[in-house]
């Protein structure tokens, strides 16, 4: 039996939403805050709620207070705009009923729920309702190969001594201390949200493969920010809250290094423009740039080390070949080199 927290332990250690709103300009907050809804509500005259927001790496801590009311997200709210979104309420206080996908999780504090705003919802919550909710793209969670959570969709989990008290504590106090954590907010937020999806995917039943999620966030990491010069293997293990030395080994593994991996995307993004007739009237030089490398001659001497030609060279063979003849096409396999 682990912990199951109160309503006294969460009223405390959640910061309150913000300014007292009435009723439609507090609709207006959530939808931006959280995604587009229907609202109902018996006494909207008599409305009082507030929303309070905290954003860092594309990622909306939303505390929300309120009466009592309905919110629907249909196929008319979803069409005009899609977030593509999850949401992830933990209740404070008062209840609250999600349904989505044919179940309904009842909520109350110390309660949380998973729904997807991409898809329509519904949610019910009593007076007295307070929540701090987590909204995040389907791709920070998702499990590995894509398989969706819709399995999980609208259940109810308790907060208890155990993954889930990490993974709440962490946010709410991520949540508390955001404002203060500067620059190192969005590497805060990117920790907390490794462990939403641990989380999540555990209860969705998905298979853990910490090493290969960890690669394959760091190579995505490297993809976004190769024209930053300074990118570095110290910079992208400190991003992933990693030692260098266990970066090191995860490349190890591949048979390359983390730097060589920078080095190898570099060039391979400056061959492709270079060999862009679009791009011709742009000088190698700002190509090289826009990937990251610090000067002409930094660029020159790395591109020949790695091709051979010097960029020059390689936009003039690159451009001046004829288009490829179609080869014949073998026949359709069903096989696939994904495993």
């Amino acid at each position: 039996m682990g912990h199951r927290v109160t309503t006294t332990d969460l009223a405390d250690a959640v910061p309150a939403a913000g300014a007292v709103q009435r009723f439609v300009p507090w609709t207006a907050a959530v939808r931006e805050g959280i995604a587009g809804f229907g609202f109902e509500c018996e006494r909207p005259q008599l409305f009082t709620g507030s929303v309070g927001t905290r954003s860092a790496d594309g990622v909306d801590l939303v505390t929300l207070s309120g009466a009592g009311h309905a919110a629907d997200r249909d196929a008319g709210e979803i069409a005009v705009a899609d977030t593509g979104c999850y949401v992830l309420s933990l209740q404070l206080a008062g209840g609250s009923r999600v349904t989505q996908d044919g179940r309904t999780a009842v909520l109350g504090p110390g309660r949380y729920a998973l729904y997807d705003a991409s898809r329509p919802v519904r949610v019910v919550a009593a007076d007295g309702y307070r929540a701090l909710c987590v909204r995040f793209g389907h791709e920070r969670v998702e499990p590995r190969g894509g398989e969706p959570l819709t399995g999980i969709t609208a259940t109810a989990f308790d907060y208890r001594a155990g993954l889930a008290a990490t993974v709440w504590d962490t946010v709410i106090s991520l949540n508390r201390n955001l404002p203060a954590l500067g620059p190192h907010g969005a590497l805060a937020m990117r920790g907390a949200m490794d462990l939403v999806g641990v989380l999540l995917r555990t209860a969705a039943g998905a298979e853990p493969q910490p090493r290969c999620d960890l690669l394959d966030r760091i190579k995505a990491h490297v993809d976004a920010h190769l024209g930053d010069p300074d990118l570095s293997p110290a910079g992208i293990a400190a991003a992933h809250y990693v030692s260098p030395r266990h970066l090191h080994n995860l490349f190890a593994g591949t048979g390359t290094s983390a730097a060589a991996w920078i080095r190898s995307r570099r060039v391979e993004m400056c061959r492709r423009d270079l060999a862009d007739p679009s791009a011709a009237a742009v000088p190698a030089a700002a190509i090289g740039a826009r990937w990251g490398f610090r000067g002409p001659s930094h660029f020159g001497q790395v591109f020949k080390r790695e091709t051979g030609l010097t960029p020059a060279a390689y936009r003039e063979r690159a451009t001046a070949q004829p288009p490829a003849q179609p080869a014949a096409q073998p026949a359709a396999s069903s096989s696939s080199s994904c495993s």
